[in-house]
């Protein structure tokens, strides 16, 4: 991690990690997480914030652990990234917004779902809500604008963009991402070891499935 030394800023019991891109977020991520050490790991799109038990340690001696983590930190690789699949429904009746991206990407909206389907994703980060989504592509795409007047609901499920950047919304919550489509898969259960179904690093690959199909999802995930 020599070369990617972060910015390091401490607040209270909080040190934050800044950083040049998401690969060194994650590998700091993993590192960070190797040892007991901290109360709370948070990752964002640049950043790591930190918490610290001041009873424990001194804000000096934990950024001494910080440096001395990172310091044997390997690497991000692409090898260990977890692949999910996510079905969408793309039917208007749950993408509002569908003429609208179709409009603002230049091509015609019943082209929107294959257009988007064919776009692997990666988990920036999650925050907003427990289990809400950032994902990101690598792909080039036109700048999006969001909408002038944010939605009082917006169903859980739902998927945003807003260009390279997408969202997949956890709960039901107001919002002003557009929306293209909506996944009947639920992205946070707390009853789970695992609550979150996405974490920060994982890759994300859309597909279309029918208004039939989403209607039928929680039936057919029961059996």
């Amino acid at each position: 991690m020599a070369d990617d030394e972060p910015a390091i800023h401490i607040c209270d019991d909080w040190i934050n990690l800044t950083f040049p891109d998401w690969k060194a977020v994650r590998a700091a991520q993993i590192a960070l997480s190797a040892d007991n050490y901290w109360t709370e790991i948070v990752p964002g799109l640049d950043s790591i914030a930190i918490q610290f038990d001041p009873a424990l340690v001194s804000p000096d001696e934990a950024v001494t652990i910080v440096r001395d983590q990172l310091d044997h930190a390997a690497p991000a690789s692409n090898k260990t990234n977890i692949l999910v699949t996510i079905p969408v429904c793309y039917d208007a009746e749950l993408a509002p917004d569908r003429e609208y991206v179709a409009r603002e990407l230049g091509i015609a909206a019943e082209a929107l779902p294959s257009w988007h389907a064919s776009r692997l994703q990666r988990v920036s980060m999650l925050g907003f809500m427990p289990g809400f989504a950032y994902l990101e592509s690598a792909e080039t795409c036109p700048a999006i604008g969001r909408l002038a007047n944010p939605r009082q609901l917006v169903k859980a499920g739902s998927i945003g963009i807003i260009g390279r950047q997408s969202c997949i919304y956890s709960f039901d919550s107001p919002g002003g991402w557009p929306i293209i489509g909506r996944t009947p898969l639920r992205l946070f259960d707390p009853a789970k070891s695992q609550p979150a179904l996405l974490s920060a690093g994982n890759s994300v690959r859309f597909e279309s499935i029918s208004k039939e199909a989403f209607d039928r999802w929680p039936q057919e995930a029961e059996k």
